[in-house]
């Protein structure tokens, strides 16, 4: 997003990020809200690493070491100068229109809590791929 900004000027950048990932990188905030001048990042946290969860935990893998816990990256970026907003329905998304209609100045960080029972189509896609690539090498062994 640091890298973004100077080349979007004048116009709003957008980062999307997992709660894991976005934990593993906490210490870029501080220079993502320093330069960006219109920001939104869009944490979806499940407190857990969810991608890990649907591939590995749906193999029958062990999920406690997947799962990470609640943090709050709304009050993390409000301490860190940008404005957090934690979304948990439809009608918390007002307060990142009233962000927008106030200039969209600086950086939104908008921490959306979402379902950790929820899987994207595309990983559906990947783990039948991963089964059907596991059960050929099973039976090219044989």
């Amino acid at each position: 997003m640091v890298g973004a900004a100077p080349v979007a000027e004048g116009r709003t950048v957008v980062l999307a990020a997992g709660d894991g990932g976005f934990l593993m990188s906490l210490s870029d905030l501080e220079s993502i809200v320093r330069t960006v001048s219109s920001g939104v990042i869009v944490i979806y946290n499940d407190s857990a690493y969810g991608a890990e969860i649907h591939q590995y935990g749906s193999i029958g893998l062990h999920e406690d070491p997947m799962l990470i816990p609640t943090v709050d990256f709304a009050a993390l970026a409000t301490a860190f100068g940008a404005t957090g907003i934690t979304v948990k329905s439809v009608s918390d998304l007002e307060q990142v229109r009233a962000w927008v209609g106030a200039g969209a100045n600086g950086v939104c960080l908008v921490d959306a809590r979402i379902s950790p029972l929820v899987r994207a189509p595309y990983m559906e896609e990947v783990l039948q791929a991963n089964a059907k690539s596991a059960a050929e090498l099973v039976s090219q062994s044989d």
